[in-house]
């Protein structure tokens, strides 16, 4: 039954990258879930609160929708996606539809515990991506292993019984950077695959400069553990970014650079409201457009207004989801090699 739904997936995508050879359409879907958050990491505005979840129906919705564009990708996000008791639930009607599904997850206070984990195994789920700040602990967040490797165990375990991939991501911050050589080494040890992505300030975007990458001490940290991270590929490490990640990103780190970014075009991003963000990166704004409004015609005929967004968000941020999600769109063969290795 896996084989043959892996297989139907496959070729999902395979009719998806073919089709937006001829014109733009949303190959990656990124749900936002839920607002809610159980953890407080300083640095981050998602917390426990009184935001309504979209209902069950609502996301259904949506996945049906993103089908009919042609989509391949289900992305879940949040928040915290697997606070939602239904989530296994929308797990299964996503992979039923034969879509790639992937969700970032904390990790943390048993949101993938062995029986939640077991859950997600058996509704279908394709990747599950681990947000990891640290190996041990940083401070102000919440968001680190504190030297226990019981999730990589039970995700070890989980694999072996539901074929469920996984892979951890660091977001490379001023604060956590002595931690990027902890988890490279578990990495390399556990046969852990990981991504790397260069903070994202939302506050660059409302003062109208680079903010951290204007320090010259933490600029040449952060170039410094770039340059370590590519090296560490090189040399075999499971790090999944492509290399033109890092060369590109140790280029942004002393000035604007103008790299592909898909938000809007090929990849689409929808708030808990239902409606598009224009980026879910630039200070959370949203087009207005409710996403069960667009149809194919919205990608072919620019109507998201990528190419003036980018002209004011493309010099301050270096996202690893819009630069990862772009690349493999030109590269797919990287892309399912990507998805073959990932555990």
């Amino acid at each position: 039954m896996a084989i043959m739904s892996s297989l139907q997936q496959l070729i999902k995508l395979g009719k998806s990258y073919l089709d937006s050879q001829l014109s733009p359409l949303p190959l990656w879907v990124h749900l936002w879930i839920t607002d809610k958050c159980n953890l407080t990491c300083d640095y981050c505005e998602v917390v426990e609160n009184d935001k309504k979840n979209p209902s069950k129906e609502d996301v259904e919705s949506w996945i049906v929708h993103a089908d009919d564009l042609g989509s391949a990708v289900i992305a879940f996000m949040g928040g915290e996606p697997t606070l939602r008791r239904d989530f296994p639930d929308l797990v299964r009607f996503a992979s039923e539809r034969n879509l790639f599904t992937y969700v970032t997850s904390h990790g943390q206070r048993n949101s993938l515990s062995e029986q939640r984990l077991a859950q997600l195994g058996e509704a279908g789920l394709s990747v599950v991506e681990i947000s990891l700040d640290g190996y041990d602990t940083v401070k102000g967040s919440d968001k680190t292993l504190k030297s226990d490797e019981s999730l990589i165990d039970r995700l070890e375990q989980t694999q072996k019984e539901y074929g469920l991939k996984y892979k951890a991501h660091q977001v490379l911050a001023p604060a956590n950077l002595d931690e990027t050589a902890k988890l490279v080494e578990l990495s390399e040890r556990r046969k852990l695959p990981m991504t790397f992505g260069l903070v994202t300030e939302f506050g660059a975007f409302n003062l109208g400069r680079r903010t951290v990458y204007d320090d010259p001490e933490v600029n040449e940290k952060i170039k410094k553990t770039l340059q370590f991270l590519l090296d560490r590929k090189r040399a075999g490490a499971p790090i999944v970014n492509a290399d033109s990640y890092f060369e590109d990103a140790l280029r942004f780190v002393d000035g604007p650079v103008r790299w592909p970014c898909d938000v809007g075009t090929y990849m689409v991003q929808v708030a808990t409201n239902g409606e598009v963000f224009k980026c879910s990166k630039y200070m959370k704004l949203t087009t207005g457009i409710k996403f069960l409004e667009i149809d194919r015609d919205y990608f072919r005929n620019g109507e998201h207004g990528s190419e003036e967004l980018l002209s004011k968000c493309n010099d301050k941020c270096f996202s690893a989801c819009g630069y990862n999600t772009s690349y493999f769109r030109r590269n797919p063969f990287q892309f399912l090699r990507t998805m073959m290795n990932t555990s």
